[in-house]
């Protein structure tokens, strides 16, 4: 089973496939297609914290939705690292 969503950015179109991480401790693998065509695989979340919003939807029971938590996260991850890198898909569908 796997959640699917589209990002669109500029005249590329990214489908995202999200499935439930084999990895320990992750959350979720998202494999990433650009025009049907696969291009890789990223691993993120940790299920051993909860996280501001699932909005993927397989861990709602790990939403806190406590802004206060929301702006101290936003503060230790200042850092913006590359489109579709792990903490870019943190930032994007968990936080």
């Amino acid at each position: 089973m796997y959640v699917q969503k589209e990002y669109i950015k500029g005249n590329n179109k990214y489908i995202f496939k999200f499935f439930i991480s084999q990895r320990k401790n992750k959350k979720y693998r998202s494999d990433i297609y650009l025009n049907n065509k696969f291009v890789k695989s990223v691993h993120f979340g940790d299920r051993r914290y909860e996280h501001y919003y699932d909005s993927i939807g397989l861990y709602p029971d790990l939403n806190h939705n406590d802004m206060e938590r929301l702006q101290l996260y936003y503060k230790r991850h200042r850092k913006n690292y590359p489109e579709f890198s792990a903490d870019w898909f943190s930032k994007k569908f968990l936080w």
